[in-house]
Order: C-alpha cells, then structure tokens, then sequence
C-alpha cells in the first residue's frame, strides 16, 4: 500500500500521472530507465502490479459484458479499458443504444435517470453519451456511447442535455421540444427561479472497499473523531471508520434504499450504538461536533461543498476529497494532497485543516 510519499518529489509525481491518467506510463518509464530510478523503483513495482490488476479485472468485466450485448443482438463497434479506472468505454450504433441499455440494466446497471418517454427519445435521438454503474467491491462504470461528438461549443450551447431532459415531462411525440425547453430553462436558471445543480451528485460511485482503510489514515482518524461521510451512500466507510477507530460516524444519504443497507451494515459490524445514518440533506446536517468530513464527489460539487464545509466545521476538523481527476481552480487549495495507491484501487487524497 502507498499513501502518498515521503520524498515530495516522487509524491508530486505520483499525483500528477494519477490526474493525468498516466500512472502505468510513469511506472514504465521508471522501470525502463527513462526517469531515474533510485527509490522510484520499489514505488514504481507497486504502480505497475496495481495498474495491472485494475486492467486484467476491466478486461474480464470486457469480455463478459461483450458478450452480454451478443446475446442480446447488440453489435459493439469498440470497447476501452483503463488501467487505473474500474471503467470501460463501449460504443454501439445510435439505433442500438436503447436495447445496450437494456441489457446492462438486466445485468444489476444502473442509469442516474428516471426520465420520462419524451425525454429518453431527446436523448437516443440528439444524445451521445450516457452513463451506467454497478457496485460491488468498487463501483464498475460504463460509459456507453453511440455517436460521436459533433458540433462543438454550438451543440453544447443549443442541444438538449440531461439538465433539459430532467426540468420537464414531454411526451414521445414532442421530443424535439427539447430544444425549446434549454433556452427557457436557461432563462429560469438566470433569474434565481430554478437550482442549477440539477442531477449534480449523480451518478452514484461508491469509495472502493480497499481505500477505505488508507483514506482513514490520510484523516488521521482516532477515538474522540465524529466523522461525517457526504453522500454516504451504503455505509461502508462510516461502518469501517466506526470498526477500525472506535469513533463516532454519520453518514447522510438521499437515497432510502442506500440508507436501509448502510443501517444493516452497522448492525452487522456490531457498530450500531456508534453509526448514525440519515436519509436526508447533508446541508440541513448540524456539524457543529463533526471533526473528520470525507467526500467522494465529481468536481463540478466539490468546489462548491469544500468551501462551504469550510465555514461550517470547527477549527481543526479534517476534510478530505478523493477523486483521480484535478481539483477545480474554484477550489481553495488544499493544505495537503497524497497518492493512495493499494492492490487494486488509485485516487488522490486532498486535505485541509480548518483554521491551518
């Protein structure tokens, strides 16, 4: 396992290859000789055993999906995996889509909408992307695709969007007045009528089982901590905060079937008395006694939850945000940032201390 560095050179690199999507490259390069190797060697050995492991299992997940989609008449034109990413890339053509769908939602998927029919024909008819998940030991993520992107700055500013698809129930004749629905939307956004972090939060990923344990080390989580989990989605990290520390834990979720399992999860640990689940909005949460916030979120949040938690937190609380991808320049900067890397999991650990 590596929790960041100690030299902060080599931190500094692990980190920019992770964000970069190029942490098996860095391994290579370090293995070969092309970067010094010193005490890049040892790390670098990890990298590439765990970069492996993330493959073999994608390429696994690949084949059996693929053929999935062949038994249900579904020809995929391409298939990617990443090496750091519990994540594939699947593209089918347009008129395939709605049955690839289908199929992966028949194998335990799931899609972050509940669109109604005029919505979803907007969306196989102008889309080009959607998104589906399935959780396990880490969340497994399908990005299924049927048409190339096209148009540019014009066709983000004028096509419909998941946004556009979300704000209103058109019937499947009227699904063309999706486009009319954007400016209108738009307009609404403009004049504090509507919320513009529609669907923010979604979709679901789930912290992998394996970085729960190291990500609890990068908050420095003891006895006296009350840690607080945003979007706590099945409970695995306040359950294993309460079991390896002994703390208090309480995590806020959105989702009642999600809080049902953390609620089962805590009894099964024998943790119960500690963990407090709450179906809910983490904004109306009193954290006047939390000392440990770990978020989980995509970024387009995240800039807008660290900054708030930053006021709301007593001097000396923790946050720490993991996510593989760069912090938004909107984000205050961090007053720590770490690799995690452990057997079959990879994320940056962002930290700040409030009042450091």
């Amino acid at each position: 396992m590596i929790v960041g560095s100690d030299t902060p050179a080599l931190r500094s690199e692990l980190v920019d290859a992770i964000h970069h999507n190029g942490l098996s490259s860095w391994a290579e390069d370090t293995a070969t000789g092309t970067l010094d190797n010193g005490e890049r060697g040892p790390v670098a050995a990890v990298v590439k055993a765990t970069c492996h492991r993330i493959r073999t299992s994608n390429e696994e997940e690949r084949d059996r999906l693929l053929r999935l989609l062949g038994d249900a008449g579904v020809p995929v034109a391409a298939v990617s995996v990443s090496d750091q990413r519990h994540t594939l890339e699947i593209d089918v053509a347009p008129a395939d889509a709605p049955r690839a769908t289908a199929a992966l939602e028949g194998d335990g998927f799931r899609t972050s909408y509940s669109f109604g029919p005029g919505a979803l024909e907007s969306m196989w008819r102008t889309g080009d992307s959607q998104v589906l998940t399935r959780d396990g030991a880490a969340t497994t993520v399908v990005q299924l695709r049927w048409r190339q992107r096209r148009g540019g700055r014009l066709r983000r500013l004028f096509g419909p969007s998941r946004a556009d698809w979300d704000a209103v129930a058109l019937p499947t004749w009227l699904w063309w007045g999706y486009s009319v629905v954007r400016p209108v939307r738009f307009l609404a956004e403009r004049l504090g009528l509507r919320s513009d972090d529609h669907s923010a939060l979604e979709p679901f990923l789930v912290t992998p089982r394996s970085l729960v344990e190291p990500l609890l080390e990068v908050a420095s989580v003891g006895t006296d901590d009350v840690v607080f989990d945003f979007g706590s989605g099945d409970g695995r990290f306040v359950v294993a905060a309460a079991t390896a520390s002994g703390c208090r834990s309480i995590g806020v979720e959105q989702s009642p079937e999600l809080c049902a399992v953390a609620v089962e999860r805590a009894a099964a640990a024998g943790v119960a008395d500690r963990v407090r689940i709450v179906n809910g909005d983490a904004a109306e949460i009193d954290l006047s006694d939390v000392t440990v916030v770990v978020l989980f979120l995509p970024m387009v949040v995240a800039a807008r939850v660290v900054d708030d938690l930053r006021m709301r937190l007593r001097p000396g609380a923790r946050i720490v945000l993991h996510e593989q991808s760069s912090l938004s320049r909107s984000i205050t900067p961090p007053d720590d940032v770490c690799a995690v890397i452990v057997d079959d999991a990879v994320t940056v650990a962002h930290r700040w201390t409030v009042g450091a």
